[in-house]
């Protein structure tokens, strides 16, 4: 069965009006420019500077002197950027250290002179919904909690697939929280502040879903101690008991015993600890089945928040293919008409799989401008480590794999080891199979929108028929006849050519 025809439809992309994000946050200062406020934007350009303007707030009230420095010129550097990029669309805004601080006011007032541009400080009710709109916007389907811990706050927001539930701001960053006292001390003020959310308890059982960089820092180092073939950290997930170990031995480490560590970035050795204890301390009373680590956050948040219902509705996954299909695709995007053409041999699919085929099929067409010899190598990478949205690390792979497969027709070379490694050996069979339709597609069509769309590929007993209309009869040629030949073998089944007779 096909994918449902209502997935098929055009997933409109607004016109390019490339806009960005200047997140003044408690620890970093960060700009992000995304090409256009689509389904799927792109970051054209992202860096962050670790400025740690909320350092001693819990103890002086006050933004950290010199990380303020550091804040307002790297501010002052990425709105100079920003207007060198044509950015039409720019938003500064600041959280959680910035609204608490007594001198955030003045800080926000020198960024309005120094840059000429508008700050908006963000409520705490406003930081959680951001976060979550991030998360949503990566994982449509996420129901649980997120929690999104900066360097000043923790933001906890409950998520029902697009349906935000209740939230709460809690002074809980590492920055914020560093000082206060011995590691005993410190975890008694995590558990008081966490104890006080009674709606939490309705969640046990959910999943969390960790935001923030202290917190993605925590799977960076997990993936380097399991030597993971693929650092994609959106989407990686770790059982509670896995999560629940992990974090003890993280927030135990001292910032010496930590730079002996594979994985730790440098510039988090401080706040590593502190941040693992805040996630340890919110397992225990949330309880939670996984945690899910989320790429996105307040910066994607806001771009969501600026598209419509219907665009909020469409799969981010298929979003992003087709933009890259459009942009790189020969003669235009036509995954639809290849998927409809190669579903008749995969009828037994979960619409899990179907999925993973459709964005197969569109992007079957997109490595056409490298050698041939390295199209598979570049389009196993492409996929493996595009900023895609709601797909799991072993439907990454799948996909990978698939394309790899449609354009070097083998699953098993060696140079495709980082996807097949994520996979069993029946979703290596799979990927061989339906990377083998593609390739049979694409070679009988020429990669050209129409032709697919009057022939058929179906099954008939224990064989595979190819059907073309009398107009395509010249269609067939040797290549095409190797393309069946390869995927009879890979279906176990025999294939046979049908040219419907001129009327």
């Amino acid at each position: 069965m096909a994918v449902a025809q209502s997935v098929y439809k055009s997933l409109a992309v607004t016109g390019s009006l490339p806009f960005g994000v200047i997140d003044v946050g408690s620890n970093s200062v960060r700009l992000v420019v995304f090409d256009e406020p689509s389904r799927a934007p792109t970051p054209m350009f992202n860096e962050k500077v670790l400025c740690g303007i909320g350092r001693g707030l819990s103890e002086t009230g006050a933004l950290d002197e010199e990380g303020a420095r550091q804040a307002l010129a790297a501010i002052r550097r990425f709105v100079a950027l920003a207007r060198h990029m044509k950015v039409r669309a720019l938003q500064i805004v600041a959280t959680a250290a910035v609204r608490d601080a007594s001198n955030g006011p003045a800080f926000v007032r020198q960024i309005e002179r120094d840059t000429g541009e508008k700050v908006r400080i963000l409520s705490g009710q406003e930081e959680a919904t951001y976060s979550a709109y991030g998360v949503l916007s990566g994982i449509p389907d996420a129901c649980g909690v997120i929690g999104d811990l900066g360097g000043g706050s923790l933001e906890l927001v409950a998520v029902d697939g697009l349906k935000l539930g209740d939230s709460v701001t809690l002074p809980l960053g590492p920055l914020r929280i560093a000082n206060l006292g011995s590691y005993a001390v410190v975890k008694a003020y995590i558990d008081e502040k966490i104890s006080e959310v009674g709606w939490l308890k309705k969640w046990k059982g959910k999943s969390l879903y960790a935001v923030g960089g202290s917190w993605r820092a925590i799977a960076r180092v997990h993936m380097a101690q399991k030597h993971s073939p693929l650092h994609i950290i959106h989407q990686y997930s770790l059982p509670r008991a896995e999560a629940n170990d992990f974090t003890r031995l993280l927030a135990k480490q001292s910032k010496e015993s930590l730079a002996r560590v594979e994985g730790v970035p440098r510039k988090r050795q401080d706040v590593l600890p502190i941040a693992a204890l805040v996630m340890r301390r919110l397992l225990k009373m949330l309880e939670p089945k996984d945690v899910i680590f989320s790429a996105n956050g307040l910066r994607e948040g806001l771009a969501y928040a600026l598209l419509d219902e219907r665009q909020r509705g469409e799969d981010p996954l298929l979003a992003y293919c087709l933009h890259m299909a459009n942009r790189e695709g020969r003669f235009g995007e036509h995954g639809a008409e290849i998927d409809r053409f190669i579903a008749p041999i995969f009828e037994r699919d979960t619409p899990a799989r179907q999925r993973i085929r459709y964005a197969a099929a569109i992007l079957s067409d997109t490595a056409w401008r490298v050698h041939p010899d390295y199209r598979g190598e570049q389009s196993l990478g492409l996929i493996l480590h595009a900023p895609f949205g709601a797909i799991l690390q072993n439907e990454r792979a799948l996909l990978a794999l698939i394309v790899f497969t449609r354009y070097t027709g083998t699953a098993s070379d060696p140079v495709a080891a980082p996807a097949w490694q994520l996979l069993n050996a029946e979703e290596i069979q799979y990927a061989l199979r339906v990377g083998l339709a593609l390739r049979l597609a694409q070679t009988l069509s020429g990669g050209v929108p129409g032709i697919l769309a009057e022939c058929k590929l179906r099954p008939s007993g224990n064989g595979i028929v190819l059907e073309l209309p009398a107009q395509h009869a010249v269609l067939d040629g040797e290549a095409v006849q190797r393309r069946m030949e390869a995927l009879g073998k890979a279906l176990g089944r025999s294939i046979e050519l049908r040219v419907a007779k001129a009327r």
